[in-house]
């Protein structure tokens, strides 16, 4: 077992707003949202309330200054020039399919350049998870701007100004101004995003004041065209600020480089790896990769431990419990994942699989990421899901835990003949080779307990206990397994002849219900198998002492593995 690393962080460089808060600390959601929220609700539900009371005050100014404006600039033929282009510029549909391409652009390049990323290849301005939310954000605040444009202008339903000799022409409501609204929400959403970049405080300063400067330009040129009154304009904006703040909060923009940054300078969490060196290609390589998914994340250098051929990993699990982590990643075939397993059970501690094996039975029946950047992912960024544990005794067999399957008979010794030298060039395609071997392997009398129930007395090939139900290339033997329904499925493999393997393989590939002698499946909580000859048994594909017996309980719910969010339990 290699020591522990000694964690050591470095914080980078503090990047500044406009208003001198640093975004990267939390600034734009956990401050500037709620003010916008409050300062833009209020003023548009207080102007909302004014214009459809018809107050005096507010009503004799928007018709004074629509009466004088467009009268002026109707002298000056070069100028209601410039206001129409400034009005055909800023159309909504324009800044809503400009952004919109943005968004598009952020969200492929989220996805393109991960393996980049994780290669160490491309600076960590963002990872992949900050450009995708920022484009999907844009997206939900261009659905947001159109959807409460739609609603207020047909709920409020204001003429526009009455002016006797109108410079454009321009069908619709007025309240709110669209033009004002797509401005600012829009303008003012793009700049959001670049201040999430690491840009000087000068550039965002002068992008900043260009915005605002962009957006009191279409404002004004909406008055004084003629074709909206002030109040529509101020009612624009305020609606915009409403929206970016509850948006930006909504998808938490500012929130995860906060997380990040502050874990960076001061985390204590840990996490541990317990590799099997025999599994990874280029060790030096994958340590590098762990280490900057850990780095990104906020997490602390993780303590490494590499597995030996006479400790497969117990220990190096007590050691990382005893360590207080946070978070277990297991790096193995099906064998090294066990183990961790059996030791992590109970304590609350997660874990994440990264498979490096042949089978990886256990990731599959998940639905995890066989690629090893993904699994990584979502080690550090996944959600836990609670998952049973099968407790297994027997004649020479040590209290143990599996997580996937016990077998005893044939497919133990399939398991076993299997050529190491075949698995590693081939994968799991070698174990066809040995069930081709072993298609000949004698009958044994077995006894099969469940639960409660009388035992039952036959002769099989093969006992298999499922906490799981797929098996390599999807064939689904116990097609009930689940690993967290806190039941157990058992099945008995019994062909009489070599003439009866066409017909099994059949009913397992059709997912046949049918039970007789030659193939019978049991659910239980409890189960016991014992066989009169003795036989190979295995656990999760590591073969163990060949006996008589094997004793197994489930154990609900008393592992938390790392999944996908939002995934579909």
């Amino acid at each position: 077992m290699r020591p522990p690393h000694v964690a050591t962080h470095r914080r980078g460089p503090t990047r500044h707003g406009l208003s001198g808060i640093d975004l990267a600390g939390g600034g734009l959601s956990g401050i500037g949202a709620p003010v916008a929220i409050c300062v833009g609700g209020v003023g548009f539900v207080v102007l909302l309330v004014l214009v459809q009371s018809g107050w005096a005050p507010l009503v004799g100014m928007d018709r004074n200054v629509a009466s004088e404006l467009p009268a002026d600039l109707a002298a000056n033929p070069a100028l209601v020039g410039l206001f129409i282009v400034v009005q055909e510029l800023t159309q909504p549909w324009v800044l809503r399919g400009t952004v919109v391409i943005v968004a598009a652009l952020l969200i492929r390049r989220g996805r393109a350049h991960q393996d980049t990323i994780d290669r160490g290849l491309t600076p960590q301005a963002f990872v992949r998870q900050d450009l995708i939310r920022l484009g999907w954000w844009l997206v939900a605040v261009v659905i947001a701007g159109a959807g409460a444009e739609y609603v207020f202008k047909s709920a409020v339903a204001r003429p526009r100004p009455q002016v006797s000799d109108r410079l454009v022409e321009i069908d619709g409501h007025g309240f709110p101004s669209g033009h004002a609204l797509g401005s600012a929400l829009l303008v003012g959403a793009l700049l959001i995003v670049v201040s999430q970049l690491n840009v000087t405080r000068r550039l965002l300063i002068t992008l900043w004041t260009s915005g605002a400067c962009v957006v009191v330009l279409v404002g004004f040129d909406r008055v004084v065209l003629g074709v909206h009154h002030v109040s529509d304009v101020l009612a624009g904006w305020c609606l915009a600020a409403a929206l970016l703040g509850a948006t930006t909060a909504a998808f938490g923009i500012g929130r995860a480089r906060t997380r990040i940054t502050r874990r960076r300078g001061r985390s204590r969490q840990r996490v541990a790896v317990i590799v099997n060196p025999s599994k990874i290609d280029d060790a030096a390589a994958f340590r590098a990769q762990v280490e900057r998914h850990a780095t990104r994340e906020g997490w602390a250098t993780p303590l490494w431990f590499e597995t030996t051929r006479d400790d497969p990993g117990q220990e190096m699990i007590r050691a990382a419990v005893d360590a207080d982590v946070k978070l277990v990643i297991a790096a193995g075939g099906d064998g090294t994942v066990r183990v961790v397993c059996a030791g992590l059970a109970g304590t609350g501690v997660p874990l994440g699989i990264v498979p490096v094996g042949t089978g990886n039975l256990l990731v599959r029946n998940l639905g995890l990421p066989l690629d090893r950047a993904a699994a990584l992912r979502v080690a550090f960024t996944g959600q836990d899901r609670p998952l049973d544990l099968v407790r297994v005794e027997g004649d020479g067999v040590p209290a143990d835990r599996f997580a996937v399957m016990a077998g005893l008979g044939l497919d133990a010794a399939v398991v076993g003949e299997a050529p190491p030298k075949l698995k590693a060039r081939m994968g799991w395609g070698a174990y066809v080779v040995s069930i081709a071997r072993n298609l000949s392997f004698p009958a044994v009398r077995a006894e099969i307990s469940v639960d409660d129930e009388s035992p039952v007395r036959l002769r099989v090939r093969t006992v298999l206990i499922g906490n799981v139900g797929t098996l390599h290339a999807g064939l689904s033997l116990l097609p009930d397994a689940r690993p967290d329904d806190g039941m157990l499925d058992v099945v008995a493999v019994a062909p009489r002849r070599l003439t009866d393997w066409p017909g099994l393989a059949w009913r397992v590939v059709s997912r046949s219900a049918a039970q007789d002698d030659r193939l019978r499946t049991w659910r239980g909580e409890r189960v016991v198998v014992r066989s009169v000859e003795a036989c190979p048994r295995q656990l999760d594909g590591d073969v163990i002492s060949t006996g008589h017996e094997l004793r197994c309980e489930v154990e609900p719910g008393v592992l938390l593995v790392r999944v996908p969010r939002r995934a579909n339990f």
